[in-house]
């Protein structure tokens, strides 16, 4: 197996890509194509991919100069690189940790490994949805680190009280105290902002710094002490600014929300992406459906290893019942309306724990709605949310998620068939007690953007 990278050739078992790296002229040959929409492969095709983009898909052999390198596939399958939703690769470790305990310093050198991680699972795109993100983003974009493509949302846009508004009862309210000593805001995690003129400046001030989408708390949650997840957060209005502001910069508002009736209040004012969601009822499904409005959940937020983890905080064990409780009709609802929905993990802490929560996510979502569906969600419908950031798309040459002409070559190539076995991508049915995470070796090779990070043929 022979790669071109600067002008040398360097023959290799596997390699992650030297940070100098460039795409070049590669052939995909005798290979069965996944091409994200459709749920039968295409079986013995080719794919060219000439420096970032898919050139030609072809059933017939596709005739190449010397130039170009040439995997031969032998029956494999090749499909697009697999696109978190709902990541969180800035929270490396327990909130209380980051609030109390880390610098930049810390944080930063834990997000490098968090990013390699990702990538070395298959997943070549991120839709970080809280946190500061973008200095990592422009960091894999400029070849600095390794890591997948990213769409930072940047702070949590919070109201007093809500869900992102993470200071203990005795820490001063950051505005009100007219002292903003808040550890998490001056990392850039939160942004605690009430009234339509500091939304606004809130939602500026993320699409300032690089956001590629904005995300609001619209109702309460377990991981929080002081909210009940039922409460309505944020009014109309305030929602309305965020959306408004947002649609100013040609992109969108997505919002943590768990309920109906919060559902209906950011629908309603403009927002496009529901962020979990699970007690969706028919009313607000049927209005997503027909807004185009897409729909973010984490399954593993369903499964009793949420309810019964010993992780949980003593203040979230009860909320996480309820929700469930509350949630009975959701995979029912999915099923038959179809709305666009996402594959999201919404995983936090270190490299170990996301990535077994990562596994655990592809193999209990293919167990509810079977493994085509977790695949579409996991590529092309994920594709599609990544295009709503319209002009603040930071990769505008192609599309993701599909193997299709013009479309970026961001691919793997697995050694079985996802669409029978979802384990061959990493599928696995424990999460919090499942063993120390090793290298799926059944991904055998990973490429993002043509550029080749795995090859283990």
């Amino acid at each position: 197996m022979k790669t071109l990278i600067k002008g040398f050739t360097l023959s290799f078992a596997f390699i992650c890509a030297p940070l100098w790296a460039e795409p070049s002229a590669i052939l995909f040959k005798n290979v069965n194509v996944f091409d994200g929409t459709h749920e039968q492969l295409k079986r013995n095709y080719s794919v060219l991919i000439e420096d970032e983009l898919i050139t030609q898909v072809s059933a017939k052999n596709i005739k190449v100069n010397d130039s170009v390198t040439v995997i031969d596939g032998k029956g494999k399958t090749l499909m697009p690189g697999l696109i978190e939703s709902h990541g969180h690769l800035s929270i490396i470790d327990k909130l209380s940790n980051l609030k109390h305990h880390y610098t930049w310093v810390d944080i930063g050198n834990r997000m490098v490994p968090m990013a390699e991680s990702w990538l070395m699972d298959g997943f070549t795109t991120v839709r970080d949805m809280g946190g500061p993100s973008m200095g990592m983003m422009r960091s894999i974009n400029s070849g600095v680190i390794l890591g997948p493509r990213i769409y930072p949302s940047g702070a949590l846009l919070s109201q007093t009280s809500g869900h992102a508004d993470i200071r203990e009862r005795s820490d001063r309210h950051v505005t009100l105290a007219n002292v903003h000593d808040e550890h998490m805001e001056r990392l850039g995690y939160v942004r605690v902002a009430d009234g339509v003129d500091a939304v606004l400046t809130a939602t500026r001030e993320n699409l300032r710094n690089g956001a590629t989408q904005i995300k609001i708390m619209a109702g309460g949650g377990n991981g929080s002490e002081f909210d009940p997840i039922d409460s309505m957060q944020y009014l109309p209005e305030e929602i309305e600014a965020a959306v408004k502001a947002a649609r100013d910069w040609d992109t969108y508002v997505a919002a943590h929300l768990f309920y109906p009736a919060q559902m209906h209040r950011f629908i309603d004012a403009g927002g496009m992406s529901l962020e979990h969601a699970p007690a969706i009822d028919k009313a607000v499904m049927k209005k997503i459906v027909k807004k185009g409005v897409f729909l973010s959940m984490q399954m593993n937020g369903l499964s009793t290893e949420l309810r019964d983890s010993p992780f949980n905080p003593p203040y979230a064990r009860e909320g996480i019942i309820a929700i469930q409780k509350d949630s009975k009709n959701f995979a029912t609802l999915v099923k038959k309306y179809k709305p666009k929905m996402v594959f999201a993990t919404d995983a936090l802490g270190d490299v170990d724990t996301q990535t077994k929560q990562r596994r655990f996510e592809l193999f209990e979502r293919a167990r509810v709605f079977g493994n085509f569906e977790a695949l579409k969600s996991a590529t092309s419908v994920g594709g599609e949310l990544m295009l709503l950031t319209g002009k603040r798309n930071p990769y505008k040459k192609g599309k993701l998620g599909v193997i299709e002409k013009g479309a970026y070559a961001d691919l793997l190539l697995v050694d079985g068939n996802p669409l029978k076995d979802i384990s061959v991508l990493g599928g696995y049915p424990k999460w919090i007690e499942a063993p120390a995470p090793k290298p799926v070796d059944t991904i055998q090779v990973i490429m993002k953007g043509g550029v080749i990070y795995k090859n283990t043929l």
